[in-house]
Protein backbone atom coordinates (compact mmCIF):
# COMPACT_ATOMS: atom_id res chain seq x y z
CA UNK A 1 0.00 0.00 0.00
CA UNK A 2 1.13 3.56 -0.63
CA UNK A 3 1.85 6.21 2.00
CA UNK A 4 -1.35 8.00 0.99
CA UNK A 5 -3.56 5.28 2.48
CA UNK A 6 -7.00 6.52 3.47
CA UNK A 7 -9.32 5.64 6.29
CA UNK A 8 -11.90 3.22 4.96
CA UNK A 9 -15.36 3.38 6.51
CA UNK A 10 -16.96 0.08 7.50
CA UNK A 11 -20.70 -0.47 7.62
CA UNK A 12 -20.69 -0.36 11.42
CA UNK A 13 -19.51 3.26 11.29
CA UNK A 14 -15.92 2.38 12.18
CA UNK A 15 -12.94 3.37 10.09
CA UNK A 16 -10.35 0.61 9.58
CA UNK A 17 -6.87 1.68 8.66
CA UNK A 18 -4.24 -0.87 7.67
CA UNK A 19 -0.71 0.03 6.86
CA UNK A 20 2.44 -2.01 6.37
CA UNK A 21 5.45 -0.53 8.13
CA UNK A 22 8.79 -2.13 7.49
CA UNK A 23 7.18 -5.56 7.20
CA UNK A 24 5.03 -5.06 10.30
CA UNK A 25 1.30 -5.07 9.54
CA UNK A 26 -0.54 -2.64 11.78
CA UNK A 27 -4.33 -2.69 12.06
CA UNK A 28 -6.02 0.26 13.70
CA UNK A 29 -9.72 0.51 14.52
CA UNK A 30 -10.75 4.09 15.14
CA UNK A 31 -14.11 5.57 15.95
CA UNK A 32 -15.58 8.81 17.19
CA UNK A 33 -16.51 8.50 20.84
CA UNK A 34 -19.38 10.31 22.49
CA UNK A 35 -18.35 13.31 24.51
CA UNK A 36 -18.13 12.75 28.22
CA UNK A 37 -16.30 13.58 31.40
CA UNK A 38 -12.67 12.73 31.71
CA UNK A 39 -11.44 11.45 34.50
CA UNK A 40 1.57 10.09 39.19
CA UNK A 41 5.39 8.61 40.03
CA UNK A 42 7.41 8.68 43.16
CA UNK A 43 9.32 11.43 44.82
CA UNK A 44 10.32 12.97 48.10
CA UNK A 45 8.52 15.28 50.48
CA UNK A 46 11.37 17.58 51.48
CA UNK A 47 10.05 21.18 51.47
CA UNK A 48 13.56 22.57 51.08
CA UNK A 49 13.64 21.73 47.37
CA UNK A 50 16.63 19.43 47.39
CA UNK A 51 20.34 20.09 47.43
CA UNK A 52 20.32 22.55 44.56
CA UNK A 53 17.66 24.92 45.88
CA UNK A 54 14.89 26.43 43.75
CA UNK A 55 15.05 28.34 40.49
CA UNK A 56 12.58 31.03 39.55
CA UNK A 57 10.35 29.53 36.91
CA UNK A 58 6.70 29.81 35.96
CA UNK A 59 4.02 27.82 34.24
CA UNK A 60 2.03 24.63 34.78
CA UNK A 61 3.57 21.23 35.46
CA UNK A 62 1.55 18.23 34.28
CA UNK A 63 2.49 15.08 36.17
CA UNK A 64 1.30 11.84 37.80
CA UNK A 65 2.93 12.34 41.20
CA UNK A 66 1.07 9.88 43.46
CA UNK A 67 3.06 11.00 46.51
CA UNK A 68 1.52 14.48 46.50
CA UNK A 69 -2.05 13.61 47.54
CA UNK A 70 -1.99 9.79 47.31
CA UNK A 71 -4.14 9.79 44.18
CA UNK A 72 -3.49 8.34 40.75
CA UNK A 73 -3.98 10.24 37.52
CA UNK A 74 -2.90 13.30 35.59
CA UNK A 75 -2.43 16.35 37.83
CA UNK A 76 -1.59 19.98 37.11
CA UNK A 77 0.54 22.04 39.49
CA UNK A 78 0.94 25.81 39.13
CA UNK A 79 4.46 26.98 39.88
CA UNK A 80 2.94 30.12 41.38
CA UNK A 81 2.07 27.95 44.40
CA UNK A 82 -1.64 27.33 43.79
CA UNK A 83 -3.02 23.96 44.84
CA UNK A 84 -2.59 21.07 42.44
CA UNK A 85 -5.64 20.07 40.39
CA UNK A 86 -6.32 16.49 39.30
CA UNK A 87 -7.72 16.58 35.75
CA UNK A 88 -7.91 12.86 34.90
CA UNK A 89 -7.81 9.48 36.56
CA UNK A 90 -5.53 8.23 33.77
CA UNK A 91 -1.81 8.38 34.52
CA UNK A 92 -0.60 7.82 30.96
CA UNK A 93 -1.50 11.24 29.60
CA UNK A 94 0.22 14.31 28.14
CA UNK A 95 -0.87 17.91 27.60
CA UNK A 96 -0.89 19.59 24.23
CA UNK A 97 1.90 22.19 24.00
CA UNK A 98 -0.56 25.08 24.50
CA UNK A 99 -1.98 23.46 27.66
CA UNK A 100 -5.58 23.72 26.44
CA UNK A 101 -6.09 19.98 25.97
CA UNK A 102 -4.60 16.73 27.13
CA UNK A 103 -4.36 13.30 25.53
CA UNK A 104 -4.67 9.98 27.34
CA UNK A 105 -3.43 6.63 26.07
CA UNK A 106 -4.56 3.44 27.79
CA UNK A 107 -3.60 -0.15 27.04
CA UNK A 108 -5.94 -3.10 27.56
CA UNK A 109 -3.64 -6.00 28.37
CA UNK A 110 -6.36 -8.66 28.16
CA UNK A 111 -7.55 -7.76 24.66
CA UNK A 112 -4.29 -6.19 23.43
CA UNK A 113 -5.56 -2.83 22.21
CA UNK A 114 -4.97 0.81 23.10
CA UNK A 115 -7.38 3.72 23.42
CA UNK A 116 -6.20 7.25 22.67
CA UNK A 117 -8.51 10.10 23.74
CA UNK A 118 -8.44 13.89 23.47
CA UNK A 119 -9.85 15.98 26.33
CA UNK A 120 -10.31 19.65 26.95
CA UNK A 121 -8.39 21.02 29.91
CA UNK A 122 -11.54 20.83 32.07
CA UNK A 123 -11.95 17.11 31.34
CA UNK A 124 -14.48 17.00 28.49
CA UNK A 125 -13.71 14.24 26.01
CA UNK A 126 -13.89 15.48 22.43
CA UNK A 127 -12.50 12.54 20.46
CA UNK A 128 -11.22 8.99 20.92
CA UNK A 129 -9.88 6.07 18.91
CA UNK A 130 -8.82 2.48 19.54
CA UNK A 131 -5.73 0.84 18.07
CA UNK A 132 -4.79 -2.82 17.87
CA UNK A 133 -1.53 -3.24 19.78
CA UNK A 134 0.32 -1.13 22.28
CA UNK A 135 0.55 2.67 22.16
CA UNK A 136 3.17 3.55 24.75
CA UNK A 137 3.83 7.22 23.97
CA UNK A 138 2.06 10.17 22.35
CA UNK A 139 3.59 13.42 21.06
CA UNK A 140 0.92 16.06 20.30
CA UNK A 141 1.60 18.62 17.58
CA UNK A 142 2.03 22.23 18.77
CA UNK A 143 0.25 23.56 15.70
CA UNK A 144 -2.89 21.50 15.16
CA UNK A 145 -5.08 19.68 17.66
CA UNK A 146 -5.48 16.04 16.69
CA UNK A 147 -2.11 15.64 15.02
CA UNK A 148 0.22 13.44 17.04
CA UNK A 149 3.09 11.01 16.81
CA UNK A 150 2.40 7.61 18.33
CA UNK A 151 5.04 5.13 19.49
CA UNK A 152 3.42 1.79 18.64
CA UNK A 153 4.26 -1.91 18.81
CA UNK A 154 2.15 -5.01 18.07
CA UNK A 155 2.07 -5.97 21.76
CA UNK A 156 3.46 -4.60 25.00
CA UNK A 157 6.21 -7.19 24.67
CA UNK A 158 7.33 -5.55 21.43
CA UNK A 159 8.78 -2.54 23.22
CA UNK A 160 12.52 -2.35 22.76
CA UNK A 161 12.49 -4.46 19.60
CA UNK A 162 12.61 -3.50 15.95
CA UNK A 163 8.81 -3.90 15.90
CA UNK A 164 8.39 -0.50 17.55
CA UNK A 165 7.15 2.02 14.98
CA UNK A 166 6.64 5.79 15.02
CA UNK A 167 3.41 6.87 13.34
CA UNK A 168 2.27 10.46 12.67
CA UNK A 169 -1.54 10.59 12.51
CA UNK A 170 -4.33 13.13 12.17
CA UNK A 171 -7.43 12.37 14.22
CA UNK A 172 -9.42 15.06 12.43
CA UNK A 173 -9.16 13.52 8.97
CA UNK A 174 -8.67 9.96 10.23
CA UNK A 175 -5.48 9.60 8.22
CA UNK A 176 -1.95 8.37 8.70
CA UNK A 177 0.38 11.23 7.79
CA UNK A 178 3.72 9.43 7.92
CA UNK A 179 5.44 6.40 9.37
CA UNK A 180 9.01 5.76 10.40
CA UNK A 181 9.51 2.01 9.95
CA UNK A 182 12.34 -0.25 10.94
CA UNK A 183 14.92 0.55 13.56
CA UNK A 184 14.37 4.09 14.78
CA UNK A 185 15.22 6.42 17.63
CA UNK A 186 12.67 9.21 18.08
CA UNK A 187 10.66 11.97 16.43
CA UNK A 188 9.12 15.25 17.52
CA UNK A 189 7.13 18.11 16.01
CA UNK A 190 8.48 21.47 14.94
CA UNK A 191 6.30 24.54 15.55
CA UNK A 192 5.54 24.85 11.81
CA UNK A 193 4.01 21.36 11.63
CA UNK A 194 7.01 19.53 10.22
CA UNK A 195 8.51 16.50 11.95
CA UNK A 196 12.11 16.13 13.05
CA UNK A 197 13.19 12.49 13.05
CA UNK A 198 16.33 11.14 14.70
CA UNK A 199 17.32 7.76 13.32
CA UNK A 200 19.17 5.03 15.17
CA UNK A 201 22.17 5.91 13.01
CA UNK A 202 22.18 9.46 14.41
CA UNK A 203 20.88 11.07 11.23
CA UNK A 204 18.50 13.99 11.66
CA UNK A 205 15.82 14.44 9.02
CA UNK A 206 13.13 17.11 8.67
CA UNK A 207 9.97 16.74 6.63
CA UNK A 208 6.32 17.60 6.29
CA UNK A 209 4.26 14.47 7.01
CA UNK A 210 3.24 12.67 3.79
CA UNK A 211 5.97 14.49 1.81
CA UNK A 212 9.64 13.52 1.36
CA UNK A 213 11.95 14.57 4.17
CA UNK A 214 15.45 16.01 4.00
CA UNK A 215 18.57 15.01 5.90
CA UNK A 216 19.92 17.98 7.86
CA UNK A 217 22.65 16.55 10.09
CA UNK A 218 24.56 13.50 11.19
CA UNK A 219 24.83 13.38 15.00
CA UNK A 220 27.34 11.22 16.80
CA UNK A 221 28.41 10.76 20.41
CA UNK A 222 31.34 8.37 20.81
CA UNK A 223 30.34 5.03 22.29
CA UNK A 224 26.64 5.90 22.47
CA UNK A 225 23.44 5.27 20.53
CA UNK A 226 20.57 7.79 20.16
CA UNK A 227 17.29 7.03 21.92
CA UNK A 228 15.25 10.22 22.36
CA UNK A 229 14.51 13.69 20.97
CA UNK A 230 12.75 16.81 22.31
CA UNK A 231 12.38 20.04 20.30
CA UNK A 232 12.28 23.36 22.18
CA UNK A 233 9.12 25.52 21.92
CA UNK A 234 10.77 27.91 19.44
CA UNK A 235 11.94 25.10 17.19
CA UNK A 236 15.57 26.19 17.37
CA UNK A 237 17.23 23.69 19.74
CA UNK A 238 16.89 20.03 20.55
CA UNK A 239 17.62 17.79 23.51
CA UNK A 240 18.67 14.28 22.53
CA UNK A 241 19.14 11.17 24.63
CA UNK A 242 22.21 8.96 24.18
CA UNK A 243 22.70 5.50 25.71
CA UNK A 244 25.76 3.44 26.54
CA UNK A 245 24.78 -0.20 26.06
CA UNK A 246 25.99 -3.32 27.80
CA UNK A 247 27.77 -5.77 25.53
CA UNK A 248 24.98 -8.28 25.99
CA UNK A 249 22.20 -5.72 25.57
CA UNK A 250 20.42 -3.33 27.91
CA UNK A 251 21.27 0.23 28.90
CA UNK A 252 24.42 0.73 30.93
CA UNK A 253 23.99 4.51 31.29
CA UNK A 254 21.94 7.25 29.68
CA UNK A 255 22.31 11.04 29.45
CA UNK A 256 21.08 14.06 27.53
CA UNK A 257 22.82 16.29 24.96
CA UNK A 258 21.76 19.66 23.52
CA UNK A 259 22.33 21.19 20.10
CA UNK A 260 20.86 23.54 17.52
CA UNK A 261 18.02 22.18 15.40
CA UNK A 262 20.51 21.45 12.61
CA UNK A 263 22.66 19.39 14.97
CA UNK A 264 25.41 21.97 15.33
CA UNK A 265 26.99 22.76 18.69
CA UNK A 266 26.23 19.35 20.20
CA UNK A 267 27.15 19.45 23.91
CA UNK A 268 26.51 17.22 26.91
CA UNK A 269 23.61 18.54 28.96
CA UNK A 270 23.36 16.07 31.87
CA UNK A 271 26.02 13.98 33.58
CA UNK A 272 24.08 11.55 35.75
CA UNK A 273 24.21 8.30 33.80
CA UNK A 274 20.52 7.92 34.70
CA UNK A 275 18.65 10.64 32.77
CA UNK A 276 16.25 9.44 30.08
CA UNK A 277 14.11 12.45 29.15
CA UNK A 278 14.05 16.24 29.04
CA UNK A 279 11.07 18.58 29.31
CA UNK A 280 11.47 22.15 28.03
CA UNK A 281 9.98 25.11 29.88
CA UNK A 282 7.44 27.06 27.78
CA UNK A 283 9.98 29.81 27.08
CA UNK A 284 12.87 27.42 26.50
CA UNK A 285 14.96 29.02 29.26
CA UNK A 286 14.93 25.89 31.46
CA UNK A 287 14.64 22.16 31.13
CA UNK A 288 13.55 19.47 33.57
CA UNK A 289 15.12 16.02 33.61
CA UNK A 290 14.86 12.77 35.52
CA UNK A 291 17.45 10.79 37.43
CA UNK A 292 16.10 7.27 37.59
CA UNK A 293 18.20 4.16 38.33
CA UNK A 294 15.63 2.04 36.50
CA UNK A 295 16.98 3.56 33.28
CA UNK A 296 20.23 1.62 33.66
CA UNK A 297 19.31 -1.89 34.73
CA UNK A 298 20.25 -5.41 33.72
CA UNK A 299 18.99 -8.79 34.83
CA UNK A 300 21.48 -8.68 37.69
CA UNK A 301 20.83 -5.21 39.08
CA UNK A 302 20.74 -1.46 38.51
CA UNK A 303 23.42 1.19 38.42
CA UNK A 304 23.65 4.13 40.78
CA UNK A 305 21.30 4.95 43.63
CA UNK A 306 18.81 2.37 44.97
CA UNK A 307 16.03 1.44 42.59
CA UNK A 308 12.73 3.20 43.18
CA UNK A 309 14.33 6.54 44.05
CA UNK A 310 13.49 8.45 40.89
CA UNK A 311 14.20 12.18 41.19
CA UNK A 312 13.32 15.20 39.05
CA UNK A 313 15.51 18.26 38.59
CA UNK A 314 15.41 21.55 36.73
CA UNK A 315 18.25 23.69 35.38
CA UNK A 316 18.79 26.60 32.96
CA UNK A 317 19.11 25.42 29.37
CA UNK A 318 22.49 27.17 29.29
CA UNK A 319 23.80 24.60 31.80
CA UNK A 320 26.15 21.85 30.74
CA UNK A 321 26.94 18.47 32.32
CA UNK A 322 24.51 19.05 35.18
CA UNK A 323 24.00 16.38 37.81
CA UNK A 324 21.95 15.83 40.94
CA UNK A 325 23.02 19.17 42.43
CA UNK A 326 20.48 21.03 40.30
CA UNK A 327 17.26 22.46 41.73
CA UNK A 328 13.99 20.60 42.26
CA UNK A 329 10.37 21.66 41.84
CA UNK A 330 8.03 22.06 44.78
CA UNK A 331 4.28 21.80 44.27
CA UNK A 332 1.27 22.33 46.53
CA UNK A 333 -1.11 19.52 47.46
CA UNK A 334 -4.82 19.74 48.19
CA UNK A 335 -4.07 20.16 51.90
CA UNK A 336 -1.78 23.13 51.22
CA UNK A 337 1.42 21.23 52.01
CA UNK A 338 4.31 21.66 49.59
CA UNK A 339 6.37 18.69 48.44
CA UNK A 340 9.23 18.09 46.08
CA UNK A 341 7.86 16.87 42.75
CA UNK A 342 8.99 13.39 41.78
CA UNK A 343 8.83 11.52 38.48
CA UNK A 344 7.06 11.42 36.08
CA UNK A 345 6.70 14.90 34.54
CA UNK A 346 4.34 14.73 31.56
CA UNK A 347 4.61 18.29 30.32
CA UNK A 348 5.34 21.94 31.12
CA UNK A 349 2.99 24.58 29.70
CA UNK A 350 2.04 28.19 30.26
Amino acid sequence: MSDSREWRKASQGLGRLRYALGGVAVAALLHLASCGGGGGGGGGNDPDNGSGGEVTTSGLLWHDFFGLDAVNGLQVSDLSGAKTVRVSGVETAVPTPDGQHFITYEYDLDDDFSTVSIYTRDGKRVDAATFDGYVRRVRPSPGQLGRMILTWSPTAGGVGSDQVVLIAIDFNGRVTLASYPGVHAAADWLPDGRVLHLGADGRLRIGTPALPDTAVAQLSVSGRTPAGLWVDPAGQRIITRWNVLWEGGGVRSTDLWISAIDGSGLEQLTDTGLSSYGVWSPDGAFFAYDMDPANACTSTGCSGIPIGNCDLYVAPSTSRRVGAAAASFTVTGADGRRKVLGCDLRGWTR
